[in-house]
């Protein structure tokens, strides 16, 4: 590899080397570093290649001795140093990657070791290339020019008049389409798996393809509405993958870690299984993070399971909690909704996704209790109290009687498992339940949103306190319509407009924008959510005194750069966090509102388009697409400064990039996950375990919430990123620890 080269695959080449010309001159300076102190528990050494030391590439340590897949890495300082800390006693196979490089030979090893490693330059950029995060290959998707839109139809330009401009299909393409669910860029994905079958065209591989598993329906009614007469976006994945085969690499190189990027250790674990996919999990009271310290980590497994894995991250072992339904005779099953319809490559026709439970997010409370948004009971059967002469006032005011068919993935309830009593309960709510977060009042009243629109659009409530104290479901909830104040008058009036008809603005107006995340405002008291309808709106909820009857609703549509919501939070200024499909986290500051936010006109989402702001996300995009090809799905504030960035720092899942991207003074610092290939961040939840321990003593964790886990790098990968060679060693979903020291040797 010549220097050049070198330098374009990101590798570390010193001053020495370059004016000397020869490795026995960075040898040389080499031999005057000191290997790093360690502990017991550590291995450290110092990584070498022949271009002299290698800073700023990771060094793995992977044992299979512990109850769960385990693996630790750490990166190298400037001189090539490297400590791996606090590692649980086993025998670990160790190696050095990064970009740049090929991995080199896993050598066997103990805790307690010096280990100096020899790191193996890539021999060309196509080598060099298979270690790069998945954007990187899917940024060589070509999509329609920007000229391209507004769609004229099959008579016309051959875009969909859906389509109005290339921002929608970038929406479908990434968050709210095809990104939702798979990394895309991946070796599973850029490449045509043997076991699919022969076609005689990639075209027809891909067709064939999305058809595959419990979720080939969604992928062929999403790709049915990007097609044109030239074959859309299908056309678009056959050109890519053939471009690829052909030898074809991505034009754009991954920088190595940096700064205080260096002093990162990321620790993955694996639960459940490779069939069954995980959406969150929680550890923690997000408002007092100490509580449950060092406790077991909960998870959700949305459409795939009712068996909920748990983690002991002490023991480092993984185990399964069969969750029950109120109504297991008559709660319907996900299968319903998701049936296969062609053998997947890994698993046949086997119907994979089966719950009842559908549990999509878990939240914990002061008391240690887990509330998951879950389905107890068939939606066809709402309790009286939902009714109009119920005496719920919420019910009276807006109720939620009406049934449902079938399989209703949002229409969930409340489930409460108990650690202490070892008992679960139910929540029988009368809205439907999607994420929650728990407000800082007396009441420790839950909040919970349904990401439902139209009639069913509400926020609901859950008076915790009171619940406890009288188990009684009905008297403990309340919901409430969107209501904005349209009239201007200041507060909230009954008699108010519909959505969809022509404004009166003597009237309030009711928005069918429901709320996907949601989250509370320390500052005011207030509730935040973001809503999916492009370009994408944030919907803020002021309760007032008597919620059911006081709430009033404001929304704030995202201005252009910006577009493609899918999950947000909020700091404890009240500052409103997002990750949006135009390459940005971007926030939402209602202190910056200049002009009065209610009056005619409040509804359409326009009154503040000054309160956003927009921060760049790194990576490479679309030929033609200022925005990195990234396709965020949520960001989470850091409020109490768990990881050690900063208080109310965010942080946006880096889905495509293998990463967490935290913002921090404007800058992004990327949590980069280099193994197992294939991180697809969803729930994120930080826990102080022991507040006196500094930085061991606490962290970040997140789930790979990909709903194709066995695409994760396998242990025993016959390719850099590739799956497991056998159906044993497929990858299960993750669970990843970020912890940050104050320097990269730090043990």
């Amino acid at each position: 590899m010549t220097i050049k080269q070198a330098l374009l695959a990101g590798t570390a080449i010193s001053f020495a080397t370059l004016v000397a010309g020869a490795p026995n001159a960075a040898r040389a300076q080499q031999a005057a570093v000191a290997a790093p102190a360690i502990d017991a528990d550590d291995i450290g050494g110092i990584v070498t290649s022949r271009m002299g030391p290698e800073s700023g590439v990771w060094v793995v340590a992977e044992t299979t001795d512990l109850g769960t897949r385990f693996a630790k890495m750490a990166v190298t300082d400037d001189s090539g140093r490297f400590v791996v800390p606090d590692l649980p006693k086993a025998t670990y196979r160790v190696w050095v990657r990064g970009y740049g490089l090929v991995d080199s030979p896993k050598v066997a090893t103990e805790p307690g070791k010096t280990l100096n490693l020899t790191a193996v330059i890539a021999p060309n950029l196509a080598a060099a290339a298979q270690y790069y995060p998945a954007i990187y290959w899917a940024s060589m998707i070509k999509v329609p020019d920007r000229s391209k839109f507004p769609g004229t139809g099959a008579d016309g330009n051959g875009i969909p008049v859906s389509f109005k401009a290339q921002d929608l299909w970038l929406n479908t393409v990434k968050t709210n389409g095809c990104g939702n669910c798979h990394q895309i860029g991946n070796y599973a994905t850029r490449t045509i798996p043997e076991a699919l079958g022969h076609f005689d065209s990639s075209l027809a591989a891909w067709a064939r393809r999305l058809q595959s598993g419990p979720a080939g329906r969604n992928m062929i009614s999403a790709i049915a509405s990007l097609m044109t007469p030239d074959g859309g976006h299908l056309a678009a994945l056959a050109d890519w993958t053939d471009r690829i085969k052909a030898g074809e690499i991505p034009s754009a190189t991954p920088p190595r870690p940096v700064g205080v990027e260096r002093n990162l250790v990321v620790t993955v674990r694996d639960w459940s299984d490779p069939k069954h996919y995980l959406h969150d999990l929680t550890l923690t009271d997000r408002r007092k993070p100490t509580v449950n310290g060092y406790g077991l980590i909960y998870g959700a497994a949305e459409l795939s399971t009712d068996n909920l894995p748990i983690l002991d991250p002490v023991k480092n072992t993984k185990t399964t909690m069969k969750v029950p339904v109120a109504d297991p005779k008559y709660a319907p099953s996900s299968a319903l909704a998701n049936q296969v319809l062609a053998p997947s490559a890994y698993f046949g026709m086997e119907q994979v996704w089966d719950t009842q439970v559908n549990a999509h997010n878990p939240m914990m409370d002061q008391d240690g209790r887990v509330y998951f948004t879950a389905q107890t009971r068939s939606p066809k059967d709402p309790p009286d109290y939902c009714k109009k002469d119920s005496p719920i006032r919420s019910a009276q005011l807006y109720p939620l009687a009406g049934p449902q068919n079938g399989f209703v993935q949002n229409a969930r309830q409340v489930t409460v498992w108990d650690p202490n009593t070892k008992k679960f309960s139910h929540i029988d709510t009368c809205f439907g339940t999607h994420h929650l977060n728990f407000a800082e009042d007396a009441n420790n009243t839950l909040w919970l949103s349904n990401n439902t629109q139209g009639e069913r659009a509400v926020v609901g409530w859950i008076n915790t306190k009171l619940y406890w104290e009288t188990g009684d479901a009905a008297k403990s909830q309340g919901w409430t319509a969107l209501i904005v104040d349209t009239n201007g008058n200041g507060k909230r009036d009954e008699g108010y407009n519909e959505p969809g008809k022509p404004a009166d603005y003597a009237k309030d107006t009711r928005i069918p924008f429901a709320m996907y995340g949601i989250g509370y405002s320390p500052a005011d008291g207030s509730i935040w959510g973001s809503n999916l309808t492009h370009p994408g709106y944030i919907v803020r909820l002021a309760p007032g005194s008597n919620p059911a009857e006081t709430a009033m609703a404001e929304i704030y549509k995202i201005p252009l750069p910006g577009f493609g919501i899918r999950g947000s939070d909020v700091d404890r200024n009240g500052v409103v966090w997002m990750p949006l499909d135009s390459g940005h986290i971007a926030s939402f500051d209602r202190r910056k509102c200049k002009g009065p936010l209610n009056g005619p006109g409040a509804e359409l989402g326009e009154k503040c388009p000054e309160g956003f702001a927009f921060y760049p996300i790194p990576g490479p995009g679309f030929q033609g697409d200022p925005g990195a090809e990234e396709n965020p799905y949520y960001t989470w504030v850091d409020q109490h400064n768990i990881l050690g960035l900063g208080a109310d720092v965010p942080l946006a899942t880096g889905n495509q990039s293998d990463s967490l991207h935290a913002l921090v003074g404007g800058q992004v610092v990327e949590l980069r996950v280099p193994y197992p290939m294939g991180f697809f961040a969803k729930g994120l939840d930080g826990r102080i375990d022991d507040p006196n321990a500094g930085w061991k003593g606490r962290g970040l964790w997140v789930t790979s919430g990909n709903r194709t886990p066995m695409h994760i790098e396998g242990i025993d990968a016959p390719a850099p990123g590739a799956p497991g060679k056998t159906p044993e060693t497929l990858s299960s979903p993750l669970v990843v620890h970020f912890q940050l020291r104050p320097d990269p040797l730090a043990h």
